[in-house]
Formats: structure tokens, sequence, C-alpha cells
């Protein structure tokens, strides 16, 4: 005999296998990437958020993030509400060193642009619900692990340096970092002109050691005439082999640290970049040739004697 309990949740398992048969119903999803997350003091924190399955998907959803702190958890920032968040976290948001930015209606970004290691924590994305109804999860969660910066770039050049067009030119850096996690670095130059505001990229090495140019150097690239070297381990040289007038300007070098993450790919975690050395690059002066002025000092010397002698050949033996 089948009991009235039987029946009542039958009778509820039918109504959610309809509810997920009616057309273009969906359960709330809300997504931050796969943690943990590593990132160093003093650099930059982004944790995307996206909620999909929300009723009427065009319109404006409001976020919210939070922290957990020793059992609490702390409101951070919101998108409806700038004074939303606890008061330690305030001040940062306020000179926009905690910030949300909105990619689209469903989408948001986290920033922190200058981490703390008191930043360390567990991180929640929630949505906003304004359905009065919870068909899903409207929240995701995501574990940012906070790690010492190890990473050290200095130039092996001097602050400034004078070449001749057509000269070769060598300058060189050594970059390194005692991260205990596994680490990648990539490395690239950069030449500024004074005055300009954005800098060229010349030559880049990856983090899978392959070389590419910057646009405005490629066929001098693959000429032969820029190249990017890595000396031992921790060395990366800049070879020009000839050096142009439009040369003249400012160069450095960057090295950015790359971390393996959960999803697989690599993320930046840290970067540095090195003093600048200012190149001065003079116009090659042409070799000045002396016109041609006659019989040379050297060979007067050898014929006069013969001179003489036929002269006085002549005077003895007119004719």
């Amino acid at each position: 005999m089948i009991s009235f309990s039987m029946i009542y949740k039958m009778t509820v398992l039918l109504g959610l296998l309809l509810g997920l048969l009616q057309p273009g119903w969906t359960l709330v999803s809300t997504e931050v990437p796969k943690g943990p997350l590593y990132r160093a003091v003093g650099h930059q924190l982004s944790i995307p958020c996206h909620v999909s399955g929300i009723n009427d998907s065009a319109s404006w959803i409001e976020f919210e993030f939070r922290m957990a702190h020793e059992g609490t958890n702390l409101d951070i920032i919101s998108t409806r509400d700038p004074n939303h968040g606890d008061i330690r976290f305030r001040n940062r948001v306020r000179n926009k060193m905690i910030s949300v930015e909105r990619r689209d209606p469903t989408s948001v970004v986290f920033i922190i642009t200058d981490l703390k290691a008191s930043d360390e924590g567990e991180y929640e994305c929630a949505v906003v619900n304004q359905e009065g109804s919870y068909e899903g999860d409207y929240s995701a969660k995501i574990n940012v692990k906070v790690i010492k910066e190890t990473l050290r770039v200095s130039s092996m050049a001097p602050t400034s340096l004078s070449r001749e067009e057509g000269d070769a030119l060598t300058l060189s850096v050594k970059a390194s970092s005692d991260t205990v996690q596994r680490t990648h670095l990539s490395v690239t130059w950069y030449f500024k002109t004074e005055g300009k505001k954005h800098p060229h990229p010349i030559v880049s090495l990856d983090r899978n050691l392959t070389q590419s140019p910057g646009p405005r150097f490629r066929a001098r690239y693959a000429a032969g005439d820029v190249q990017l070297v890595k000396v031992g381990e921790a060395t990366y040289q800049l070879n020009i082999a000839k050096v142009k007038l439009s040369d003249q300007g400012e160069v450095y070098c960057q090295a950015v640290e790359w971390i393996e993450g959960p999803d697989g790919n690599r993320h930046p975690i840290s970067w540095k970049q090195s003093k600048t050395t200012n190149v001065t690059v003079k116009r090659k002066v042409p070799e000045v040739v002396a016109p041609d002025s006659g019989p040379s000092s050297v060979f007067l010397p050898g014929i006069l004697p013969y001179l003489i002698a036929l002269v006085l050949l002549a005077e003895m033996y007119p004719l």
C-alpha cells in the first residue's frame, strides 16, 4: 500500500522534473576561477566572476565581494553601494586600490592593485538575489595565497652610452626569482624615444624560451640585426649589430614571473624592470679624401737627379 509520504515525495520529484523540462528554465550558476590563486605581495589580484541562469539576463545584476577572516565574513565592496564594505577596507576602496570593474551585465572583475600579506584568505563573489527564489548557486568562493615577491632584475649596463651609427650595441641584465612555487620568467627589452609616453618592445623571450620581435623591429630581427640571447641561468643580452640614428633613446628590460594555475594556464604574479640606459647615437661622418695636387714629395727626390743629368748632357752636347 502506498503511503501518503511516498505520494508527497513523488509529487515533489514530478514537479521538479516538469520544471526542468520547461523551455528556458535553468539553474542559476555563479562562477569564479578554480583556486587556489597564488599572487605576490605588492602586485595585482584579479578575480573574474560570472553569473548565468538569471531570468532576464539583460538586466543589470549587482555583485558583492566578501572575505572570510577568522571565522567571520567581512564585506569588502558592492557594485550597488560604495560604502558597503567593512571599515578596514574602506580607505582602499575610496582610493581605488580595491575596485570592481563591470565587463557586461552578468560579469565583473574584482581587483586589488597593491596586494598585502593580510589579503590572503577565502574570497566570495555573491550575486544580489532580486528574484525572491533560490534556484541554483548565487555565490562562489576561491582561496587566494599571498606569497613573498622574490623577483630580482638588475641592469649590468651604464646609465648612458654613446655609439656612432653602424656600431654594435650590447646591453645585459640579470633576472632571477627564489619563489618556492614553480614559476617561469619572461623577458622583454623596450625602447622609448625621448618625449614619447609609450615604449616600443624590441624583442621578447617568453616563458617557453621563444623569441619574438616588436612590430617596429621585425625587419631587423629577421635580418639578424637584433637578437636576445640568454647567457647562463640568469643573464639576458640585447644585441644590436648596427645601431641607427632612430635607436637613440631610453632602453630598459622588464621581467615577468608566471605561475601555472589550477586551470592549467599561466598567470603573471610579479613584474619588475631594470634601470634605463640612455643611448645616444651620433651620425657617422664620411672620410674626407684630399684632392690630387700633383707628384708627391716622395716621388720628386727620386726623379730630380735624372732631370739635372738630362739638362747637363743637353748643354755639353748641343744638337
